[in-house]
């Protein structure tokens, strides 16, 4: 299906109250990077902040894990697995012989609505350090509880049900999901990843690009149909969104794990693999805001990808419930049309450039770095027409970052990241890169890393008595944000 574009008016969506929403998100400096509004049949809003652009996939995080919940739907449907069925019965071979009555309890359904028994919840942060079996790890772990009781938050639950895809069907998710649901949409350019056993990561991983992400939202406020073809087993969505677990809340996190907690203000209640709400909505939701929510009683889908701070990230679900449902009740106009358009053009310039003259200090200079935590060895810069590229090494190799010094330059790097990007590690990423002197002797980096939230800066001072003071920080992570100081000094010639 293609979406029939309309102007907000047109599909009965007021643009001041989605003004106001985001003048509230500015007002708590919640940054979103694309925000887009179906309703009744027509897309009335796409917008990219920049640098995120529509061709571009953007990191789900755990969004990723409605897909997985999806994907168990066919499964069922198709006669892989029952939701009866238990979870060790899947890998007998990887079952300690210790294992405890709880652990072998433990059901599809247990995983689906994350009632496995566990005290804390795992985090996807914590497993992608894991070069062993995730399987393995996870039935290594005491369950103190028995099954099917309380709610606690795990990405590891929901590996274990694309782990059991896997071995049910013998298709990784990505590839199981893509004749059932990826090509029949039309999705491009997605990528899913995998642990050290090559399953694809069930609490997050998945990326895509934003219109796809509102795909999956509109399949299910139609009851899986796209088309006028069923897409999704029939019934599917009733059940997935069935309120399982009437009372339901994510905890606290504590750096490494989630640790149930009370709720909220908002009640909110949990399907399979699928987050609700009092109000009927329901929605797939990854830290950052990567969110696409799914209101069936306004016949509509609002999709948002994100770099929100961590923490601020919970809030945005009730702000876009409070501050743009009446998008959809307020009586829409075309001056309310303008007047976002508006707004949202000023609100997406580039930023210019603007350069302090440099002392003559970089020409082809390469710099040897003292012990330092992040295991940096080198760090060397050459320029070349009015690109500077900065290679770094370290234990993982050599990696080069190539940086505009009147413009914006798009490349690709292997750079070293995972420290201060909730432990992401892609063989390679996308960057859009500048440099600039803010002053003589102190260097900016800019690093947009535009298939994610992360934007990472990084101040490199040259001191008079020589080498180089470097400084890397990053707009969003899940725990620190800023790295210690390296010092580096220069190699001779």
């Amino acid at each position: 299906m293609t979406f029939q574009y309309a102007a907000p008016s047109e599909a009965g969506v007021d643009g001041g109250s989605v003004l106001g929403f985001l003048a509230e998100l500015e007002r708590r400096e919640m940054s979103l990077d694309s925000l887009l509004i179906y309703r009744g049949g027509k897309l009335a809003l796409e917008h990219y902040w920049w640098p995120y652009r529509a061709d571009l996939p953007h990191t789900l995080h755990s969004a990723t894990k409605s897909f997985v919940g999806t994907a168990i739907g066919f499964a069922l449907a198709e006669g892989h697995i029952r939701l009866e069925d238990t979870l060790v019965s899947f890998f007998p071979e990887k079952v300690p012989e210790t294992a405890g009555k709880n652990l072998r309890a433990i059901t599809v359904a247990d995983l689906l609505t994350m009632r496995t028994g566990h005290r804390v919840g795992l985090s996807g942060k914590t497993w992608r350090l894991l070069e062993t079996s995730w399987v393995t790890d996870f039935l290594s772990r005491d369950v103190e509880t028995g099954p099917g009781k309380a709610f606690t938050y795990s990405s590891a639950s929901s590996h274990m049900l694309s782990a059991i895809v896997q071995r049910a069907s013998g298709s990784s998710v990505a590839e199981y999901l893509a004749p059932r649901l990826f090509e029949p949409l039309g999705f491009s350019g997605h990528s899913w990843d995998t642990d050290p056993e090559g399953i694809c990561s069930g609490g997050n991983g998945l990326s895509l690009r934003s219109i796809d992400f509102l795909k999956w939202g509109v399949l299910h406020l139609r009851d899986g149909m796209w088309n006028g073809e069923r897409i999704l087993p029939e019934g599917w969505v009733d059940e997935a969104t069935f309120w399982h677990v009437a009372q339901a809340n994510a905890g606290s996190w504590n750096g490494a794990e989630f640790v149930p907690g009370d709720g909220g203000d908002e009640r909110e209640g949990y399907g399979y693999q699928i987050w609700l709400t009092e109000q009927g909505g329901s929605r797939a939701s990854g830290m950052f805001g990567q969110d696409v929510f799914v209101f069936p009683q306004h016949d509509a889908v609002i999709t948002t990808t994100g770099s929100i701070t961590h923490g601020l990230h919970r809030y945005l679900s009730g702000l876009v419930q409070e501050y743009l449902l009446p998008a959809f009740e307020n009586p829409p106009s075309t001056a309310s049309d303008t007047r976002l358009a508006a707004a949202l053009t000023e609100d997406n310039q580039e930023p210019v450039l603007r350069s302090a003259d440099p002392e003559p200090i970089l020409a082809n200079t390469r710099f040897t770095c003292e012990p330092n935590e992040d295991e940096l060895r080198t760090i060397a810069f050459t320029e070349s027409d009015g690109v500077l590229t900065v290679t770094l090494t370290d234990p993982r190799g050599s990696h080069h970052v190539h940086c505009g010094l009147s413009t914006w330059v798009e490349s690709e790097t292997t750079v070293t990241c995972w420290r201060l990007h909730h432990s992401y590690q892609p063989r390679w990423m996308r960057v859009l890169g500048a440099a600039h002197w803010r002053e003589p002797r102190v260097l900016v980096l800019d690093w947009y890393f535009v298939e994610s939230p992360f934007h990472d800066t990084i101040t490199v001072e040259f001191p008079e008595s020589g080498g180089l003071h470097w400084y890397r920080k990053v707009n969003v992570n899940s725990t620190e944000t800023a790295r210690p100081m390296i010092t580096a000094h220069q190699d001779q010639p």
